[in-house]
């Protein structure tokens, strides 16, 4: 069935009965999506749909029963639009490239069949394990001397630990002849390759199933049994996986009884490298992103800026119309005053005399007249308005 490129939008009794005529999972892939994706959208729209096991007792004759739509609750939408996931982008044909032609130039480097001439890094783990077997031994020996009782013993390594860890030697060799470099490295199997400068995170480690075994029976395969989960086991094959995300891909490989670890080295390390270029392709783009987002910024910014001075310069213009309009009030009220003072005698008021103190309203009037400069020095005074005054 091809995969929908466009949304669908469906009513809650178009959804509802949907839902009710076929299982979930075969709808959803009609609209692009998973059987999650579609049962979050009835959520949403407060519509039931069958429960687990609903089409197989319907298959085997057996009794089911249909919930009703409910009436539309306040908040719950009448409608929704679903839109198709979209496919995963392919590799590029430069990623493929690269990949391919890393692949051919490693191809002769070969898992070891014995743990001699191991990668220092993986050599390091052995020498690190055996460091803190003696550790504990001489732990215990005092323990048991003060206390008389001891930890457990660490186990020495398996054959499943020296068989992942030959691997890996392999694939270090294989990075680093390639060009890359190991930035870090654990025995639990997490490692991250430096590739042109990016970090590429790596997993090579057990794949793991479910067992019936004991607790104690499923760890007994590794000597790292901090690293496993209980009710899992090992399923005697290796996992390799690029953790880091790669435009919504994560590559794996798995081991299998007719393709053995050393077939998917090549490929591996060839997509490790591969990664490279995406990760700076995916750099340029998110600080070009930045880059427009700053000068979105700086836009919105200068605008507000514009609009705030304009903002202050008119109401600077307001503020000198008022003025001018209370100086003419002021002004024809001091006329007023001057014709009644005729008829008075110059006493003093306070710290001043009549004639003193119409003065000091002509003076206090005048300094409202926003034409003292001129029509010209008015909008130069409203020209200096800026942001901050």
């Amino acid at each position: 069935m091809p995969t929908p490129s466009h949304a669908r939008r469906v009513t809650r009794e178009e959804l509802y009965k949907m839902v009710w005529e076929k299982p979930l999972i075969r709808l959803a892939a009609e609209f692009g999506i998973t059987g999650n994706g579609l049962a979050k959208v009835c959520d949403r729209l407060d519509v039931p749909y069958p429960p687990r096991g609903h089409w197989s007792k319907k298959e085997a004759g057996k009794p089911v029963v249909t919930l009703k739509l409910p009436p539309q609750r306040e908040g719950i939408p009448s409608t929704a639009d679903i839109h198709p996931t979209p496919p995963k982008p392919a590799p590029s044909p430069a990623e493929k490239q690269t990949a391919e032609a890393v692949a051919d130039r490693i191809r002769e480097i070969a898992v070891p069949e014995s743990n001699d001439h191991l990668h220092p890094r993986v050599q390091a783990w052995i020498a690190g394990h055996k460091k803190r077997q003696k550790e504990r031994e001489l732990e215990n020996r005092n323990r048991r001397r003060d206390f008389g009782w001891a930890s457990p013993l660490i186990p020495d390594l398996t054959e499943r630990d020296l068989y992942r860890f030959r691997a890996s030697s392999a694939i270090f060799y294989a990075v680093e002849k390639a060009g890359g470099t190991i930035e870090k490295s654990s025995a639990s199997g997490k490692v991250t390759f430096l590739i042109d400068g990016h970090q590429v995170e790596c997993s090579i480690v057990e794949k793991m199933v479910q067992s019936l075994k004991q607790w104690e029976e499923q760890r007994k395969w590794t000597a790292f049994t901090e690293y496993c989960k209980s009710g899992l086991d090992s399923s005697g094959f290796l996992r390799l996986s690029i953790t880091t995300y790669l435009e919504s891909r994560r590559p794996e490989w798995v081991e299998t009884q007719k393709v053995k670890i050393a077939q998917l080295i090549p490929t591996f390390v060839g997509q490790i490298m591969a990664a490279g270029p995406i990760l700076e392709k995916r750099k340029r783009e998110r600080e070009e992103q930045e880059k427009r987002h700053r000068e979105e910024e700086t836009r919105r910014y200068e605008a507000r800026r514009l609009r705030e001075i304009n903002e202050k310069r008119w109401n600077k213009f307001r503020e000198y119309a008022v003025n001018w309009d209370e100086r003419q009030i002021l002004l024809k009220f001091l006329v007023e005053i001057e014709a009644r003072l005729a008829d008075e005698a110059d006493i003093v008021i306070g710290d001043r005399t009549l004639k003193e103190w119409v003065e000091w309203a002509k003076a206090n009037a005048e300094a409202l007249n926003p034409f003292s400069a001129g029509a010209a020095g008015m909008f130069q005074a409203i020209a200096k308005t800026t942001q901050w005054s």
